[in-house]
């Protein structure tokens, strides 16, 4: 096992689309910090779940639909790590599926993952 080395996770399309918007607000966020590294790993999270999800249409599948992202543990521990940040900042999740919310997505990451995940932590101030 390498640290290149995909772990394949099962969600939603609509659990997706939740991680795909964290990791997109994160990016443009750290983007401002200036945090290179941090925008090139989350922008590699979104091309690889667009590649793998959408193909050449570029047009999101139904929002039910049972689909596997392979990811490394690198990306990964973005993808938890933005979660997380998304989590302390946001007071009310949205009204709808619990199974859509960011701690039970970030919740079944791990779960499938388990592998220590590399953390982003925030920038210091």
């Amino acid at each position: 096992m390498t640290a290149m080395t995909p772990f394949p996770v099962a969600m939603t399309i609509r659990q997706w689309q939740v991680v795909d918007s964290v990791v997109d607000n994160e990016v443009n966020t750290r983007a401002e910090e200036g945090d290179d590294h941090f925008v090139d790993v989350g922008m590699s999270v979104r091309e690889a779940g667009w590649d793998q999800l959408t193909g050449e249409s570029r047009t999101w599948p139904a929002g039910d639909q049972g689909v596997t992202v392979a990811l490394n543990l690198e990306q990964w521990g973005l993808v938890v790590s933005s979660l997380a940040v998304q989590m302390t900042i946001e007071v009310d999740e949205p009204v709808g599926d619990p199974a859509d919310s960011l701690q039970t997505i970030r919740d079944l990451i791990t779960a499938q993952v388990a592998n220590p995940l590399p953390e982003f932590p925030l920038p210091e101030d």
